[in-house]
């Protein structure tokens, strides 16, 4: 009986392992970009031949879940939920989601391929800085015996010179079809009525057609509410032709498309300058007051012409008349001046944090400025007017059914520079109704003070999400290094607790000291999802750590046995099913952008096609690895199977892989939505 009962004790066990290898955390599911037909666009002459293989693929949110879904008690299918996003054929030199440069330049001096790696140099401090700003200014893959051969794929070199060029579209906004596949997302930028008729006659005739698409743009949320399903991002500008140059209106502003209306969100009114060439960029919405038909949609805007220094303001080698762009200022108010004068289209803005009611009824709406500002300034530093006033609100969120705004404002540091301060704007005691440029308040978040005495602690601080239950994510970039990195330290704040805590080594040993981190969004669960740094090299006098997605279980309650409240993952090792020759493994997943409350995540992730050689974390990939979009489905029967760390280094092949690595560098500063 012993032996017959060793037996099946035995065999009980086998099985076990056969279902549990089975398991896993997530399924990854691949978001295609097959049917947007991004790769048949036109792209420059130089490198255009290979375009299908070099279009990249990321997901920078999930769309919401209603009721009470959760896919870890109940199955749920992928095509439920909707991933949002964008193509690029390559880098894009400056994020076009952000007010400023790498958040940071309120200066707005970080133009030129000097300029960026004086920029890597003081704010990352690598040793390659030189290959990191070459491959911002002139794109992935560019020839490095002639850079300015044109060969690269996307760059920042290529908009500055477009006057003269042409220029055709490297990032375009994309959104799930409901079929696990991405569609691409059209504005009123696309079409020539989009624009101010009594612009247009000064701008030219719009180039933005068929398969000659010219105009950037990104999706940074989407939604349902009684006015319908909704997306809303920031886009550029269409090139226009006129004679023997290409201008553009604007160089960001924000959209909101509606199920009948593409909206154009101006910035304010006033001055003809920031009238006619003001960005304004939209990051999130909700409808209020509920089920009214006002879609609250929240942002930035242009407010004032920044110093259009032309020592600053204009990059060292575009070969243009620099004392022109201090007339664009005196010229403000004749759009033929400044749409005719290339300096003009390196104007600057400095910007406030604001906010749109959408209701359907107008292609157009105005922003109206948070007027309560934590910190009263003018929109150029006294103290330097070369720095101008930012401010942006990057998230909403109904708490108690009110709005609460985050982002960051403007702090003038002992009242001697300016610096972005992350902060809070909510709706004053007793407003009711559609809110106006009055009825906000705004505060500083606690233990964020850019100095400590008259040392500099942060470069700055910016809040990145809020949840339904009042707490709040971010970000605190530290201006001296520790641990051989000027490490972007996570923060999560209860706003009404008043409690405030770091995610560092305290909370899980993945965030350890040193290490960079991006909370990119936080659900009604308080399951964060970001990405964080997954190696300790050296950064200061090294390279870049390369970096993976994480999970962490900031409430009490677990979301599944499988995940315990207080917990931090790596996805990496929640999407491991033990299955060398499975789906799983032909995926690492790099970037988490949003999570929904039914615990549905949106990512951004390295993709080999023929499975990596092992599951461990840096496996090495035998072929073709690509970047792509996925959403991260959880399994009812959920086993966390941690990856393991293979004990030799990797070196990855594959014909296009130094296109992917750099394009992963590229990511820092990606954002999202969740």
């Amino acid at each position: 009986m012993r032996h017959k009962m060793f037996k099946f004790s035995t065999l009980a066990i086998v099985v076990a392992s056969v279902t549990q290898a089975q398991a896993a955390v997530y399924d990854v599911v691949e978001v295609s970009g097959d049917a947007s037909g991004v790769d048949a666009l036109q792209y420059y002459d130089k490198n255009n031949s290979d375009l299908a293989s070099q279009v990249q693929f990321y997901g920078q949110g999930i769309s919401p879940s209603t009721g009470t879904e959760n896919c870890f008690e109940t199955s749920c299918s992928s095509t439920s939920y909707k991933v949002f996003g964008e193509s690029r054929f390559g880098s894009d030199g400056i994020d076009i989601r952000d007010e400023i440069p790498y958040q940071l330049d309120n200066f707005q001096q970080i133009n030129d391929e000097w300029s960026l790696e004086r920029h890597c140099s003081s704010a990352y401090g690598f040793n390659t800085c030189d290959t990191w700003a070459a491959i911002r200014f002139f794109g992935v893959g560019y020839n490095s015996d002639n850079p300015e051969d044109g060969s690269g794929y996307g760059g920042l070199r290529r908009e500055q010179f477009a006057w003269q060029d042409n220029y055709y579209a490297n990032t375009l906004p994309l959104l799930d079809n409901g079929t696990d596949a991405f569609e691409r997302v059209t504005t009123f930028a696309n079409a020539a009525a989009g624009y101010d008729s009594g612009v247009t006659p000064s701008l030219g005739t719009l180039v933005d057609g068929g398969d000659h698409v010219s105009a950037n743009g990104a999706v940074s949320a989407v939604g349902t509410s009684s006015l319908g399903e909704y997306a809303l991002g920031v886009t550029s500008s269409a090139y226009f032709a006129n004679n023997n140059h290409y201008a553009r209106q604007f160089n960001k502003r924000g959209f909101v498309n509606l199920d009948a209306t593409k909206v154009s969100l101006l910035p304010v009114a006033g001055n003809e300058l920031v009238k006619n060439m003001g960005q304004t960029l939209a990051w999130d919405a909700v409808e209020y007051p509920e089920n009214s038909g006002n879609l609250l949609v929240v942002g930035s805007a242009a407010f004032a012409p920044s110093n259009l220094n032309d020592n600053i303001k204009l990059p060292d080698d575009v070969p243009i008349n620099r004392g022109d762009l201090n007339n664009c200022v005196t010229n403000g108010a004749t759009p033929g001046t400044i749409f005719n004068s290339w300096a003009c289209q390196f104007t600057v803005f400095a910007n406030e944090a604001a906010f749109w009611n959408v209701d359907g009824s107008s292609a157009t709406s105005e922003a109206q400025l948070v007027a309560a500002r934590a910190s009263d300034r003018p929109a150029l530093d006294p103290d330097d007017d070369n720095r101008s006033f930012q401010a942006s609100v990057r998230a909403v969120s109904l708490v108690g059914g009110k709005p609460v705004m985050v982002g960051y404002t403007t702090d003038s540091v002992d009242n001697d520079y300016y610096a972005v301060r992350a902060a809070i704007f909510k709706l004053k005691d007793g407003v009711s109704g559609i809110p106006t440029a009055e009825s906000w308040t705004a505060s500083y978040i606690p233990n964020l003070n850019i100095e400590q005495g008259n040392d500099r602690i942060y470069r700055y601080t910016i809040a990145t999400d809020i949840n339904d239950q009042n707490k709040v994510i971010g970000v605190a970039k530290r201006a001296k290094s520790t641990e051989r990195s000027y490490a972007e330290m996570m923060y999560l704040y209860d706003a009404t607790s008043n409690s405030f805590k770091w995610l560092d080594s305290s909370v899980s040993s993945i965030f350890f000291a040193g290490a960079n981190g991006y909370p990119s969004a936080i659900n009604s669960n308080d399951q964060i999802v970001g990405w964080v740094d997954a190696e300790t090299v050296n950064q200061v006098n090294g390279r870049q750590r390369r970096q993976r997605a994480f999970t962490y279980l900031a409430g009490s309650d677990a979301v599944t046995d499988a995940l315990p409240a207080k917990s931090a993952w790596m996805l990496d090792d929640l999407t491991n099913d033990d299955n060398l020759n499975g789906a799983a493994n032909r995926f690492r997943i790099a970037q988490a952008s949003g999570i929904n409350d039914a615990g549905v995540i949106s990512a951004t992730a390295l993709k080999c096609e023929a499975g990596y050689k092992s599951l461990s974390k840096n496996a090495e990939c035998e072929g073709e690895e690509r970047i792509v979009a996925v959403k991260l489905i959880p399994r009812v029967d959920a086993q966390v199977q941690p990856r393991g760390d293979d004990e030799t280094s990797v070196s990855r092949k594959g014909g296009s892989i130094g296109i992917v690595t750099l394009s992963l560098m590229a990511l820092l500063g990606l954002r999202r939505r969740k």
